[in-house]
């Protein structure tokens, strides 16, 4: 009995003192500390695992003058993930996000400097191929630095840094980070309590 209430004790003090962390990340505004502490995954759907190329090819493929020699463009691929639902993914398997603080009525982004570093925007060099995705709802918007970020109906696209494959860390950070829809819609499924 004794030793029951010790373990009950001990559980009691380990939610206490991450609520206590988890609430001093929200108060500091610090995104990567309130969102790297969580982070949610769930396997890929399986049409995203790439497979082995089992073909040689005899010649380089013509270049485009849109996409240098060596570079691919960049991929989109819409998934239906079990939990999270409808999701948009990127080459390397990176669950794609939206931020509210962009307007997808013009042709630029809002997460410059500091934001950039916690959500790396999803840049392109030539144009996006797409898989289960509209062609007339992606485009691109010149970065400051030069470089050509990824829209999907407007909004820049932009993946959290230190997620895996099929991670969605950072959804709903500060109410203003959402996971797209492959139609420009946030997704508004496996929001942590706070932003519900």
């Amino acid at each position: 009995m004794r030793r029951s209430r010790l373990t009950m004790l001990v559980v009691v003090a380990a939610l206490v003192v991450g609520a206590a962390m988890w609430w001093q990340a929200v108060d500091s505004g610090d995104q990567a500390a309130l969102t790297a502490g969580a982070p949610v995954t769930e396997a890929l759907p399986s049409p995203r695992t790439p497979q082995p190329s089992t073909t040689r090819r005899t010649s380089a493929p013509p270049a485009s003058s849109e996409t240098p020699v060596g570079e691919p463009p960049t991929e989109l691929t819409a998934v239906s993930m079990s939990k999270m639902g409808q999701a948009v993914l990127d080459g390397e398997g990176a669950v794609l996000f939206r931020y509210e603080h962009d307007n997808p009525h013009k042709a630029k982004s809002a997460c410059l400097g500091e934001c950039a570093v916690v959500w790396i925007p999803v840049t392109t060099t030539g144009t996006p191929s797409v898989t289960g995705i509209d062609p007339a709802l992606v485009g691109t918007v010149k970065r400051p630095e030069g470089a050509k970020q990824v829209t999907l109906a407007g909004w820049p696209l932009y993946k959290f840094a230190n997620a895996r494959p099929g991670e969605w860390t950072g959804q709903g950070t500060d109410h203003v980070w959402f996971v797209i829809k492959p139609d420009g819609q946030r997704n508004l499924n496996c929001l942590p309590a706070p932003v519900q």
